[in-house]
């Protein structure tokens, strides 16, 4: 493949929210049919949701880590480090993947005594996690190929494989729902067709991976070498075993790379546990809510991991001054982008929200969280590009101190503050999310702005 350092920036983000707009319809059509059993069965699928999220940050460790080095070696057209690299984050997925279906499935039962205090959740939480944790292992392999293709400006190729997967998982609901596909008859039917279509995730990126003509011309080999040497009969010992330097360099800049969003997952974890406090209609209201404020920050995400590949490719290149006016040209046009899709939620959210109840509580509880989160995603834009732009620039530990000092200090605390003490319920909650995002923004920009390269 002949790199170019040229990106365009929506011939990445646009497949790259395409993906992830499949990939939410699968929380999105759970949460659908889990609504058709019970509002418990939601209720306990969602704390569930928020653990496994937590889960997944290990394999975007990995795939931030790639990420990074991938992006700065094309920019640098440096074809052996592209190997070197390609091969230490398959041999990672594979040992991450393995590694969290064992400790979530062998400790599934203590995880959910410690997750859920409402014991009445007990059970369903039980099945859903029991059937979920068996497709990790693919997430993680679907994870580090998605970021492999990504980083050569191939996006669509993920793209089209979470269409088809999503596909699945949408007939697959509609199966359960109807009555069709009935193995288990309880919430087990509903996460098993979500890991089924993981498990075809995983696989057909990997296909599409190894039989890719000239997508990737130098980094393919070596992966190829891998593979023959798995699959070799009676071979014990691997060849084309993964630099050890390079998966030591993935994991540094990994670590702290995800430590952002794996602070905000914990901080969720016990917001959850204070709405909780507030009763099972407000759980539900949030729940219900966050489906429709996965599609708000779609584009904002896409953009965000867009801009952090072509700020990588500009600095691999030496180009400081491009991969600043990048970072910058992206938040003006997720603004715009937010705009439209603001106006539009205005207007038709109820209506999309009578999907899943007709319960007059939940349902104005849900329209107000929505419209709050509407308003926080102008700010939130901002921190999704800069962050990402640091990262790329290898600038991991500054957003990561930003997000565990705002996360949990204005965050977490305030939204307890407001809605406990001052009995502001859940708006209140999400006027801390507000003045949360509003801190991390300005301190990133200062960053960001003032940057120059460390070498």
């Amino acid at each position: 493949m002949e790199e170019s350092r040229s990106y365009s920036l929506w011939s990445l983000a646009i497949p790259i929210a395409f993906e992830a707009f499949f990939q939410m319809l699968f929380g999105f059509t759970d949460t659908y049919v889990l609504s058709r059993y019970s509002d418990l069965a939601v209720a306990a699928a969602g704390y569930v949701n928020q653990f496994l999220s937590i889960i997944l940050l290990i394999f975007r460790v990995a795939a931030s880590g790639t990420s990074i080095l991938l992006a700065q070696s094309i920019g640098a057209q440096n074809k052996k480090r592209q190997a070197s690299i390609c091969t230490a984050a398959f041999w990672l997925s594979i040992w991450l993947g393995v590694l969290s279906f064992l400790l979530v499935f062998f400790f599934r039962n203590p995880v959910i005594r410690l997750l859920i205090l409402n014991q009445a959740l007990h059970e369903p939480g039980k099945d859903y996690l029991e059937i979920m944790s068996l497709g990790l292992f693919f997430q993680s392999v679907f994870a580090v190929f998605t970021s492999l293709f990504r980083s050569y400006g191939k996006a669509v190729c993920t793209s089209a494989i979470a269409v088809f997967a999503n596909l699945f998982n949408v007939i697959g609901d509609l199966l359960v729902v109807s009555g069709y596909l009935h193995i288990f008859g309880t919430i087990k039917d509903v996460a098993l067709v979500t890991v089924i279509a993981n498990l075809l995730s995983a696989l057909l990126t990997f296909i599409l991976f190894i039989h890719s003509e000239n997508l990737f011309a130098d980094t393919k080999k070596s992966i190829l070498n891998t593979n023959k040497a798995m699959i070799s009969a009676g071979k014990t010992t691997l060849f084309g075993s993964p630099n050890k330097t390079t998966c030591r360099e993935i994991l540094t800049l990994g670590i702290p790379a995800a430590g952002e969003s794996c602070s905000y997952k914990c901080s969720q974890m016990v917001v959850t546990m204070i709405i909780g406090l507030l009763g099972t209609e407000a759980l539900t209201a949030k729940i219900y809510a966050m489906n429709f404020s996965y599609l708000l920050v779609l584009l904002p995400n896409a953009i965000a991991t867009a801009a952090g590949i072509m700020v990588g490719v500009h600095l691999g290149a030496g180009e400081l001054n491009k991969a600043k006016t990048t970072a910058f040209s992206c938040i003006r046009k997720v603004t715009a982008a937010i705009a439209i899709l603001d106006v539009f939620f205005l207007f038709t959210a109820r209506q999309w929200l009578k999907l899943f109840t007709h319960d007059p509580l939940i349902l104005s509880l849900a329209y107000v969280v929505l419209m709050m989160d509407m308003v926080t995603m102008f700010v939130k834009n901002g921190n999704l590009t800069l962050g990402n732009s640091l990262r790329a620039a290898g600038d991991v530990r500054y957003p990561v101190v930003i997000s565990i000092f705002s996360m949990w200090g204005i965050g977490t605390a305030l939204a307890w503050f407001f809605a406990i003490p001052l009995n502001f319920g859940l708006p209140g909650i999400f006027a801390a999310f507000f003045l949360d995002e509003v801190v991390r923004v300005f301190l990133l920009w200062r960053r960001w702005k003032s940057y120059h390269p460390f070498h």
